[in-house]
């Protein structure tokens, strides 16, 4: 009796490494990783100085609802001239850009190894704020029609 009980041990353990296994896949390498980085700015002298953000999306799944946020420093009076958007993904300025110290841009999802560039414009060589961000809204099951719901304050 004891080879069989050091089988169903055996049989245990594996199980408990795989299930183990398959959480670190799903929550650590199976995930959208998003990384941004700020290009270095170019000053056209005594024209205007040329900055940029490249936002990657180095996981192996899409990125949902991608939100960059550039921020220049309000003190500082900094404006932007000028704002493009290059990607193949099909991006919007969804508040701000010319003629405002910020800019939002969204994008529905960014695929896995995607990128997008931003370029702007400005006066000063003042280096903006730049938040990235992406959210997964929660799916909503048959079950959470039934049950009581909590107060959305």
């Amino acid at each position: 009796m004891l080879p069989w009980l050091i089988l169903i041990l055996a049989l245990v353990v594996i199980a408990i490494a795989a299930a183990v296994a398959f959480y670190y896949w799903q929550t650590r390498l199976n995930i959208p990783i998003l990384k941004h980085t700020p290009l270095p700015p170019y000053e056209i002298p005594d024209v205007i100085l040329v900055g940029g953000l490249v936002v990657e999306n180095r996981g192996r799944q899409p990125a949902p609802n991608v939100k960059i946020t550039i921020q220049f420093d309000p003190q500082a009076a900094t404006m932007i001239h000028h704002l493009q958007v290059k990607g193949a993904e099909n991006a919007i300025l969804r508040s701000g850009g010319e003629r405002h110290n910020f800019a939002t841009v969204s994008l529905k999802s960014l695929r896995p190894h995607g990128a997008l560039v931003i370029y702007w414009a400005a006066a000063r060589a003042v280096q903006p704020q730049i938040n990235v961000t992406s959210y997964q809204p929660t799916k909503e099951t048959f079950l959470d029609k039934f049950l009581p719901r909590k107060n959305n304050a």
